[in-house]
């Protein structure tokens, strides 16, 4: 049974990207402190925007996935343990899940696939929610697929808890898509060696290969697919606040910045 605390979160789920998208373009307008370090000092093409918003129109398609796994009554366990190991999993899954199809979508067979996403090399803040409607069919198939095929054969798992990691990559999936570095100066000396950035995804963009991540560096790193001149890069946006000018623009890893 669909209840109304289910309802309202799939309704977060479907609208949470453009949510996420509009904070973003009424923090640049207002020039909020948040927009201050720019990764690229470059300016986002008029067309790029009305082809992004076209793009959007599906992106609530994870949230009719989810409606119609609990219609086909998945995810019905209401359990603490349940949802802990609900979040979890998927998070677990969705980068390693991420990462494969990420990469697989760069071969040549499968570009068609990635293309539409990949036509903005500098991020705007409609980039996040800006996907072929198969692009996003098969992310979401991939995730939810092998989440429903454990809920039915082999634990039970909770709706919020898959919802809940959904939510989550929505507000990071925003982030990692902006034009502007959020992370404080110091975050590569901690947290920074594990999870990504905006400016680790924008790199991705502009130069079209590498740093393929969802949240983590973990794969990136133990496949040696990160770019070696992340950590200068982030290093001179965030603490210097000196934006890259072009988007083919490297920095060596062992040169002063």
């Amino acid at each position: 049974m669909i209840g109304f605390l289910e309802i309202i979160v799939l309704v977060v789920v479907a609208l949470l990207g453009h949510v996420m998208a509009l904070t973003w373009f009424l923090a640049e307008r207002h020039g909020l402190a948040v927009c201050r370090r720019t990764i690229y000092d470059l300016s986002i093409p008029e067309d790029q925007l009305r082809r992004e918003f076209k793009n959007s129109l599906h992106t609530p398609m994870h949230a009719a996935f989810l409606l119609g796994l609990l219609y086909l009554d998945f995810f019905n366990d209401t359990g603490y343990l349940a949802f802990a190991v609900s979040f979890v999993g998927t998070a677990v899954w969705a980068e390693i899940w991420h990462y494969v199809s990420h990469r697989l979508f760069h071969l040549k067979s499968l570009l068609w696939i990635h293309r539409e996403h990949h036509k903005s090399r500098l991020n705007s803040p409609l980039t996040a929610i800006s996907f072929s409607f198969t692009e996003k069919f098969v992310f979401n198939l991939g995730i939810l697929g092998l989440m429903a095929t454990i809920d039915r054969f082999v634990y039970s798992l909770n709706f919020f808890g898959v919802a809940g990691w959904y939510i989550g990559y929505l507000f990071i999936n925003s982030f990692s898509h902006a034009n502007f570095e959020m992370k404080s100066k110091g975050y590569l000396a901690f947290t920074g060696k594990l999870i990504t950035s905006t400016t680790y995804h924008a790199l991705h963009h502009s130069r079209y290969i590498n740093n393929f991540g969802l949240g983590t560096r973990v794969l990136d790193r133990l496949f040696g697919t990160e770019w070696p001149d992340y950590e200068p890069v982030f290093e001179r946006v965030s603490n210097q606040e000196r934006p890259l000018v072009k988007l083919a623009e490297r920095i060596t890893p062992s040169a002063p910045l």
